[in-house]
């Protein structure tokens, strides 16, 4: 798990992951596109949800990101925490890596 640090409401936050093969493990592109979920505390519903997007795709492979607004707007609050839940699929496998901020 990565930690983004503390942010204030209504900064832009920009996320990013990496795929890869689960054979080979080298760097491949997703099925399609990364798809992410934000939680807030132990909430069991996310705030926000996603797809990231390829990223410098003529010279990398398999980089993706996305940037969101921390608003109130968006469901984000003052002292709460927040868990980033980003789900790849290579050749029909998925993987999932998660990230939290405050």
């Amino acid at each position: 798990m990565g930690y983004y640090g503390s942010w204030k409401i209504d900064d832009l936050l920009t996320f990013a992951c990496n795929t890869h093969s689960a054979s080979t493990g080298a760097q491949t592109d997703d099925d399609s596109n990364p798809t992410y979920r934000i939680y807030e505390d132990e909430t069991g519903t996310p705030i926000l949800t996603g797809s990231l997007a390829k990223l410098d795709d003529a010279n990398t492979t398999g980089f993706y990101s996305e940037q969101i607004t921390l608003s109130a707007a968006n469901g984000f609050e003052k002292g709460k925490s927040y868990h980033i839940r980003i789900v790849g699929t290579v050749g029909g496998i998925s993987g999932a890596t998660v990230h939290n901020f405050q």
